[in-house]
């Protein structure tokens, strides 16, 4: 995202690092971006290049443990409240307040630990993108969807992401994902979440979230499917739920002059 004016950083949280890149000045309040599960940062581009002109001070990271937040290879960190807890601290590090959060799927899931951890509300308003936290009523099927094993596997999850009409990616690209899919990082990541689902996973426990909250879902997502957004809604009681119609899960890359019109709004509101 350096051809658009991003400029790549880097949190020295001690002896390992978290990427981010920061795109725009000026004393406005900063937008800070979490992207899913199997994503990092670049995954956010398309609605970057929509804000831009905005003049909105941007924050992308990558999680961590994602694209270049390298983080040891320990088991124990792979964990999303660990994760909420390191990226709370790179806010006091960088002094961000105010800030409007924006988590897409597993991001949002994060944002939602963090928003809950945050003592010094330096969160404001929260942006969740078909977001994690609710437990899919087909675990065992959602599992093996969003984990791929197999390279028919990765073209199962690709459908889900962004439907029937995505051209289904050569043996190179298919092969290549497997492989990065299922290496150590994301193998901890699951296993600890499974076996801390209700620690992990909020549910009614999303009460506790009294900010501004804006809700957009996919209407045909089925990872995160309308159910479980109307349920996360009637949770959050300063919450608004949108839909984009016509979208699956991954609304950021599908729709994102919608996504980044409904952050704008709501930004501003």
């Amino acid at each position: 995202m350096k051809n658009m004016g991003g400029i790549p950083s880097f949190v020295d949280m001690g002896g390992h690092r978290i990427f981010y890149w920061k795109f725009g000045n000026g004393n406005q309040k900063p937008i800070v971006f979490f992207h899913g599960l199997l994503d990092e940062s670049f995954g956010f581009r398309r609605v970057v290049k929509e804000l831009l002109d905005d003049g909105f001070p941007l924050y992308i990271f990558d999680l961590p443990g994602y694209g270049q937040s390298k983080l040891p290879l320990v088991k124990y960190l792979y964990q999303i409240d660990v994760w909420a807890d390191l990226l709370l601290e790179c806010f006091q590090k960088l002094e961000l307040k105010d800030i409007c959060l924006v988590g897409h799927s597993m991001g949002g899931l994060t944002s939602q630990h963090l928003v809950l951890k945050d003592l010094q509300k330096r969160v404001k308003k929260l942006i969740l993108l078909a977001p994690g936290g609710i437990p899919h009523p087909e675990r065992e099927r959602m599992r093996k969807i969003l984990f791929p094993k197999t390279e028919k596997q990765v073209v199962l999850l690709l459908r889900y992401l962004y439907g029937e009409e995505f051209p289904e990616p050569g043996y190179l690209f298919r092969h290549t994902l497997v492989t990065i899919w299922n290496e150590k990082p994301n193998e901890y990541l699951q296993e600890n979440t499974l076996r801390r689902e209700d620690e992990i996973f909020f549910d009614s426990k999303m009460k506790g979230i009294k900010i501004p909250t804006l809700i957009l879902a996919g209407a045909e997502d089925e990872i995160t499917p309308p159910f479980m957004m109307k349920k996360m809604k009637s949770y959050i009681k300063k919450s608004k739920l949108v839909w984009i119609p016509k979208v699956r899960h991954a609304i950021h890359l599908e729709k994102p002059d919608i996504v980044a019109s409904n952050i704008r709004i709501f930004y501003n509101s």
